[in-house]
């Protein structure tokens, strides 16, 4: 509590009660995750020492439990300085066994644990440890930034993470089944989706971004769609850069200049090279994308749904380079406003750009122009968080990718400022900002996750849903330089009605549940002629009315022609 009392007589406010309440939940949810992290932890060591004493397990190598060094690769096994079109396997580099200490956003990896050691890249072990340490520094990063309180809002606790979840090229974030990570050779190479740092903290990505908003996870919008992928692959350029060995081969590459081609901006090579093999332009032809782009903001309502990675489309994972490139260049930017690069300045600016990523996220209110709406706040909580030091950097990228209109930064000049949230003030050490009508939805589980509220959309093929709607009233009057153009408002039923039709296009939507079949098990997903799962289901809700849910966020490799 921050008050004290001088009297007994003087009465307890609600606002006070609440404060209260929150605090001991938050301590019962800390003391049970603690409990269920020992016990994990207990039941790990004692298979570890007795597969020892029976003489270990093939790739054991007689490692003892007193190893404290394993070997990874920094972000992917195809990650060179410059790209070739054959890549061979990246150097690995030996770093200490990873802890994470955040109660509230545990992991739990379903293969057998395995002893800590320096294994050779191709067997279990070593793929164990990567991903183990590519999680622990991801969430390490973002649970300095996030909310005091902040937990998983997935069915389960820690949350599940399966490093080879059957033959595919892909990856996935459920709240039912956590991260899923897959497999499969291609031209008799293997391709394990979850030896790739990029995958790995990308689909972290998802998972922190559904802790942090769980509104945006069932919210009809193309762009609110992208952005979860854009903050997926935001995630593990930040992620990456926690480590000192990239940040110096980073700095060299790219002279200084962050928004060059790199290491640093080419996402997931050796995935997207897997994809390359069976369809030459369903990525890029360096990455499975690359941040280094120049694509501008377009209405994703009026772009195709399906294009070639060298333009863009409203498909989530081509529109959220838009974003994510706007990302980079202000990064670059940012880099060069705290003076000559260096290794220190580049982990600050990373860390402030997570800062600022959380606080946008947490402020921005879900609207059609979702994009807009992040980078004002970004914009904002720069003012707040450091005096604005990054004021031309977040414009100028801001502005010249279209997602903010040339007269915004005059629009926000009158705009309102977030205050310090008062968990600030008991001294958590985050930075977090509030206008004063945020929620704790940060704090809730998948069982009572808050969502948006629903709309009524009637589909292409005549069916009528319930979707939940971008349709939070918005903090800033901004927008984008395509809508100050054409003049035309967007609804949030437009922007659900777009979404929804698109889904219906492809056949991601699984209507199963409707009809008296059961829900998709996450294991067993129905598949559609391209290959693609459904992401998305209709349930009945209480009233009996019909209502679209998302299911998971995938790789987004549906868009092959070549059905992987």
């Amino acid at each position: 509590m921050s008050k004290s009392r001088s009297s007994a007589a003087e009465p307890i406010t609600n606002e006070e009660l609440a404060e209260a309440l929150q605090v001991i939940a938050q301590a019962a949810q800390a003391q049970a995750a603690s409990t269920v992290q020992i016990m994990q932890f207990m039941q790990q060591m004692s298979e570890m020492m007795r597969q020892a004493q029976a003489g270990g397990q093939d790739g054991l190598g007689g490692v003892t439990l007193a190893t404290s060094r394993i070997t990874i690769w920094e972000d992917d096994p195809f990650s060179e300085e410059s790209p070739t079109r054959n890549p061979t396997l990246s150097p690995t580099i030996a770093v200490q066994v990873p802890v994470n200490n955040n109660t509230l956003l545990q992991t739990r990896i379903t293969e057998p644990a395995v002893t800590p050691g320096e294994y050779s890249p191709g067997t279990a072990n070593f793929r164990f440890w990567v991903a183990a340490e590519a999680l622990a520094r991801g969430i390490n990063f973002w649970a300095g930034l996030l909310p005091s309180g902040t937990q998983w809002t997935t069915v389960n606790k820690p949350m599940g993470v399966g490093l080879d979840s059957g033959d595919d090229l892909n990856a996935f974030y459920s709240r039912t089944a956590g991260l899923r990570f897959f497999h499969r050779v291609v031209r008799n190479v293997a391709i394990f989706s979850a030896e790739s740092a990029d995958v790995v903290c990308h689909e972290l990505g998802h998972a922190i971004l559904d802790a942090l908003r769980p509104q945006l996870f069932d919210a009809a919008s193309l762009e609110v769609a992208a952005f979860h992928e854009s903050f997926g692959d935001m995630s593990g350029i930040l992620s990456s850069l926690q480590l000192p060995t990239l940040r110096r081969k980073v700095l060299e590459e790219t002279n200084g200049r962050l928004n060059t081609n790199s290491r640093l901006s080419r996402l997931a090579e050796q995935l997207g090279w897997g994809i390359r093999q069976l369809s030459s332009t369903a990525v890029d032809q360096d990455s499975l994308r690359n941040a280094a782009n120049r694509f501008s903001y377009q209405d994703p309502r009026l772009l195709p749904a399906r294009a070639p990675a060298s333009q863009l489309s409203s498909e989530s994972h081509s529109f959220s380079r838009v974003f994510t490139g706007a990302f980079l260049d202000i990064l670059a930017r940012m880099l060069s406003a705290v003076g000559p690069p260096s290794e220190q300045s580049l982990q600050t600016v990373s860390r402030d750009m997570g800062q600022l990523l959380v606080n946008g996220i947490r402020t921005a209110p879900i609207t059609p122009g979702y994009y807009s709406q992040v980078a004002a706040a970004m914009i904002q909580a720069d003012r707040v968080l450091f005096e604005g030091r990054y004021r031309t950097a977040l414009a100028t990228g801001f502005i010249r990718r279209g997602i903010l209109a040339a007269d915004s930064l005059s629009m926000l000049e009158d705009a309102p400022l977030p205050k310090m949230a008062a968990t600030v003030a008991a001294g958590n050490g985050h930075s977090v900002l509030t206008y004063g009508d945020d929620d704790d939805a940060h704090t809730r589980a998948a069982e009572d996750a808050p969502a948006l509220p629903t709309r009524s959309v009637t589909t292409l093929s005549g069916l009528t849903i319930k979707v939940h709607a971008p349709a939070e009233p918005p903090r800033f009057t901004v927008a984008s330089s395509v809508a100050v153009d054409d003049g035309k408002d967007r609804t949030a039923v437009d922007d659900a009605a777009a979404f929804v039709n698109e889904l219906m296009q492809f056949g991601r939507i699984d209507v199963a549940p409707i009809q008296g079949g059961a829900a998709a098990a996450m294991h067993d997903l129905p598949v559609v002629d391209d290959g693609s799962r459904k992401s998305h289901t209709l349930v009945r809700d209480e009233h009996g009315a019909i209502v679209l849910k998302r299911l998971y966020f995938d790789c987004g490799l549906h868009e092959c022609d070549h059905g992987c």
